[in-house]
């Protein structure tokens, strides 16, 4: 009993972050809340990966798979399932990243970082796509053992899209651009207070 009132509060909390952040979506915000909230709502996808991947049961592994698709996909996504809380206007991740491109078109004058954000862009939108595959297959498959690969396999294009710095080289995504609209730092701030 306790398992299921914890897995329900835990549930219950992913949807209410993610109307938050759909209601969010209405107002019109600068860049770099958006930006910032989209960084906030990638994390909010590596902890849906995996608690779906880690699982104690098939049906738990699906609730916490189609959360993590509509993430992705936003209300308008062909595969998005409606939570007991409204999220209308909620575009997803995916949507987001396409819109971060022309966006970053339009403001980012100099040539180079706008190159650098540009690629960082593509590759984001290519690891969400990949994560969105992936956590489909997952809500398809009936073996469990199955279905959490194809979670972890979600969990890792959505690291890679995430970017964490570090000191080796790596492919451009989020980071990269929150590097380039000076948001970088701050938000490694407020990630490492929320590590316990």
């Amino acid at each position: 009993m306790n398992r299921a009132l914890r897995q329900a509060g835990i549930a219950f909390l992913i949807a209410a972050s993610i109307a938050l952040a759909a209601v969010g979506d209405v107002v019109e915000r600068t860049i770099e809340d958006r930006l910032a909230a989209f960084a906030q709502q990638l994390r909010m996808g590596l902890t849906l990966s995996t608690l779906a991947a880690y699982s104690p049961t098939i049906e738990d592994l699906r609730v916490h798979a189609q959360q993590l698709v509509n993430l992705l996909e936003g209300a308008r996504g062909p595969h998005f399932t409606r939570p007991a809380q409204s999220i209308e206007g909620a575009a997803g991740l995916i949507a987001e990243a396409s819109a971060f491109g022309v966006r970053f078109e339009e403001t980012l004058p100099d040539p180079e970082p706008r190159v650098r954000v540009l690629l960082a862009t593509k590759n984001i939108r290519f690891y969400l796509t990949e994560a969105l595959s992936e956590a489909l297959a997952g809500l398809e498959e009936r073996r469990f053992d199955r279905a959490s690969m194809a979670l972890l396999r979600a969990y890792a294009y959505l690291l890679a899209a995430y970017e964490r710095p570090g000191d080796g080289a790596s492919v451009p995504g989020t980071w990269t651009i929150l590097r380039a609209h000076g948001l970088a730092e701050r938000l490694a701030v407020e990630a490492e207070s929320e590590t316990p």
